[in-house]
C-alpha cells in the first residue's frame, strides 16, 4: 500500500481489513477495482460499496500466507502504477 503514502491508509489492528484513499485523480473506487482485478489480477472492494467513496478496502482474512504475498505484490504494483501512471490499459 506504500506507493499510495503513509497517511493513505487506516485499520488494520485488530481487524482483517484496510482502507486506502486513492489518489485525488482516481475518485471512481469501482472502476479502479475493475482496473486492479483485470490488469493486475487482484481483487479488492470498492469503498463505496461499504460507504467510503473514494477509498478500497483490502481484506485479507481467510488467505494463506502465500497466497497473502502474491496478492500483496500484484497490489502494490498496481497502485504503484495507478500513482505514477493512471489507469492504463
Amino acid at each position: 500500500m506504500s506507493p499510495l503514502g503513509e497517511d493513505a491508509v487506516k485499520g488494520g489492528e485488530g481487524a482483517i481489513y484496510l482502507w486506502a484513499k486513492l489518489p485525488d485523480n482516481c475518485s471512481d473506487d469501482f472502476e479502479v477495482v475493475r482496473w486492479l482485478a483485470s490488469k493486475h489480477g487482484v481483487a479488492v472492494i470498492p469503498g463505496s460499496a461499504s460507504g467510503g467513496p473514494g477509498y478500497i478496502r483490502v481484506s485479507f482474512g481467510g488467505l494463506k500466507e502465500e497466497d497473502t504475498r502474491l496478492a500483496a505484490e500484484r497490489l502494490r504494483r498496481g497502485l504503484q502504477e495507478l500513482v505514477a501512471d493512471g489507469m492504463v490499459r
